[in-house]
């Protein structure tokens, strides 16, 4: 079994609503999205997956630079941004194990199903 793992970094702002305390206001991170996907076996190339690929993919996915609040549907807590990255890479690698959502270099989320 191998796992390949990625790893991009983002800068977004948002609020969190229904929260009483300082991530109330308006504030931004240095986000990092670490992706883990699990493959059995070797392509062709005898590799998993193409690194280059996958961080390309999940750059289309991350919102760089935008007002999180303003983009989704939901509230951006680090949980929810978790679950919907996970469920958008899914969609792509379906061997796809858990993401992980760091929101400073001390703090993270994990989503797995």
């Amino acid at each position: 079994m191998y796992k390949l793992i990625v790893k991009v970094e983002f800068s977004a702002a948002h609020f969190l609503r229904s929260y009483k305390g300082k991530p109330e206001e308006i504030h931004g991170h240095n986000y990092v999205l670490e992706v883990h996907i699990k493959s059995e076996n070797l392509n062709d190339e005898e590799i998993t997956y193409d690194f280059l690929e996958v961080k390309e993919f999940l750059k289309s996915l991350i919102p760089d630079r935008k007002f999180l609040n303003e983009l989704y549907n939901f509230n951006p807590t680090c949980e929810n941004l978790a679950r919907y990255f996970y469920k958008e890479i899914k969609k792509k690698y379906p061997n796809l194990e858990k993401v992980v959502v760091w929101e400073t270099k001390n703090f993270a989320i994990e989503y797995w199903e």
